[in-house]
């Protein structure tokens, strides 16, 4: 790799297409810096962030509508976050991302994004689950409007996007320069300053996800290859999306109707809330918590489970669809509900991965130069993640990285370029080139056994790493992974599938055998051969390549 090379150089190369790549692609450029951001999929279309209903949390403390003001703090963030994370959570990153989540907030309201407001100007901040007071602020129009306005200034202040195209290598050959290996029909290679990971989490590795079926952790793997410390790896969050007429909605988005009041309700006719939580409000019950109750309610055969919004009253409506209208109750309209006068069913799916890459306040990771955000870093959210959290530490973490790599680049400009080609191409060469040659799987008679293994890599996946896990099923699957990568092993990666699936299955196993070593349930990951927290437990397991370290 070190003889190969570069046909074009920048100061700062982001990996992914969604929020927290375009905010960091953004703050790069307003600082100064060269950016390429390199996307497998659309910008701005692609992956989990435009299908999201625009929920972010912020401590601005201007309450609900009943009860404004309120005293909501960064430091009250920090500790809910905390907490719902059952204290795995980096502490320190965990303060810094709270006390700069109300500014991201401010960030996006001066890009173009419009939030929920009430008559005296103030935000509309309603109930989530897990947090202690009204916390979460509601984009008008969700994620594809917030994604929206990014991409529009990405593009606007020269941010070079290449658009279905694969990140195949990251290598560092010195102190402050990087490798960066791209796959159209051919392979590609550049050189940057830094480098920011940020293409989302490994939702994807189960068979029904909430968000985006692409989100495969391929930017986690690409990583954990270039030898950044990885973190997490055990813990993956659950929840509930819609099917209506035997349609998957893959939407998630119950936090605005439990915050209003809304039941889930078992086939019998029970209420979950009233049945499991008693003497808790529903915004006070954590996802994890609820995941477990409904999957324990399908086992005991009284699914399907439903949500019940029929109890609303006008006035709780007409606000209702005055802040989310354009978003989660228009998609449930356009699939044939009518969501007033129906219950709605609900099924479990896999909603993000806390899993992923070390990062520090700066969104460092353990090399120097290498930054990650969003879904495919870890540390804020530990073993649960509070409603609101996501969204808003993408915004958080982008920016920062952003930033922060782009002063990294800066200091090391005289450094780098060493192994340019005497004529470098121009970006506007590589587009064209890569507009010719976009990402494909190459023709092969084995490609549609590589998708029956996908499906069936999945399907392990979704059984054997559920919401409720124990040895003998962790064991089996990482025996079923085993016999897949048999099959693959062998095959040639310069096949965009087969390669996809080998980093499917390497990072599965890595996860499983997380889940295994973990002998305790806490948040997210819960055992029921060992369904009580051990203190001996209440710290991080780690992974550098090869070696998985555990407290």
């Amino acid at each position: 790799m070190h003889s190969v090379k570069s046909i074009f150089h920048c100061d700062v190369v982001v990996v992914g297409g969604g929020l927290a790549a375009l905010s960091t692609a953004i703050s790069a450029i307003d600082n100064g810096a060269t950016v390429l951001l390199v996307n497998k999929g659309l910008t701005g279309k692609s992956g989990s962030s435009a299908k999201a209903a625009g929920i972010l949390a912020a401590a601005f403390g201007h309450g609900d509508l009943e009860t404004r003001p309120v005293p909501d703090t960064p430091v009250k963030h920090a500790r809910d976050t905390l907490d719902v994370g059952y204290h795995i959570g980096d502490p320190e990153l965990v303060n810094f991302f709270t006390k700069h989540a109300t500014s991201a907030i401010s960030w996006l309201e001066r890009l173009g994004v419009e939030f929920s407001r009430a008559k005296d100007g103030g935000y509309i901040q309603l109930n989530a689950p897990g947090n202690s007071c009204p916390r979460a602020v509601s984009a008008i129009g969700g994620g594809q409007a917030i994604m929206s306005a990014l991409l529009h200034h990405a593009k606007a202040r020269g941010v070079m996007i290449l658009d279905e195209t694969i990140v195949r290598d990251i290598k560092q050959i010195k102190s402050h320069e990087f490798l960066v290996k791209l796959q159209g029909r051919q392979f590609t290679t550049i050189t940057a300053g830094a480098v920011v990971l940020a293409a989302g989490g490994a939702t994807g590795l189960f068979p029904t996800v909430s968000g985006d079926e692409g989100n495969i952790g391929t930017s986690i793997m690409l990583g954990y290859d270039s030898g950044v410390q990885l973190k997490n790896l055990e813990f993956v969050e659950f929840t509930l999306i819609y099917r209506v007429k035997s349609k998957i909605l893959r939407i998630a988005g119950m936090a605005p109707f439990l915050s209003r009041g809304g039941k889930l309700m078992n086939s019998v006719g029970e209420d979950l809330f009233g049945l499991h939580f008693p003497n808790k409000r529903s915004e006070q019950v954590g996802r994890a918590e609820i995941l477990r109750v409904v999957e324990k309610e399908i086992f005991a055969k009284k699914g399907p489970i439903y949500l019940d919004c029929t109890h609303f009253s006008e006035v709780i409506w007409q606000e209702f669809e005055g802040s989310q209208g354009s978003t989660t109750l228009d998609k449930l309209t356009e699939a044939g509900c009518d969501y007033r006068t129906e219950k709605i069913e609900v099924i479990p799916a896999a909603h993000s991965v806390l899993a992923g890459i070390k990062i520090d306040t700066n969104g460092e990771t353990s090399i120097p130069g290498i930054y990650a955000a969003g879904e495919n870093a870890t540390g804020i959210h530990g073993a649960g993640r509070l409603s609101g959290n996501g969204l808003t530490a993408c915004v958080v973490m982008g920016r920062t990285c952003g930033k922060n790599a782009s002063e990294y680049a800066k200091n090391a400009r005289h450094q780098c370029m060493s192994d340019m080609e005497e004529n470098p191409v121009s970006f506007e060469q590589i587009e064209k080139f890569l507009s010719i040659s976009k990402v494909q799987s190459q023709p092969s008679n084995s490609n549609n056994e590589i998708e029956v293994l996908k499906d069936k890599l999945k399907n392990i996946v979704g059984k054997n790493l559920g919401i409720i896990r124990n040895e003998l099923c962790l064991s089996e699957g990482q025996k079923k992974i085993a016999k897949i990568w048999d099959q693959i092993k062998e095959l040639d990666e310069q096949n965009k599938d087969v390669f996809e699936l080998k980093q499917m299955v390497r990072l599965a196993n890595l996860m499983m055998a997380a889940a295994s070593n973990r002998t305790e349930s806490r948040g997210v990951q819960f055992r029921s051969d060992f369904d009580n927290l051990d203190n001996a437990w209440a710290k991080a397991q780690t992974l550098v390549k090869d070696s998985l370290h555990s407290p």
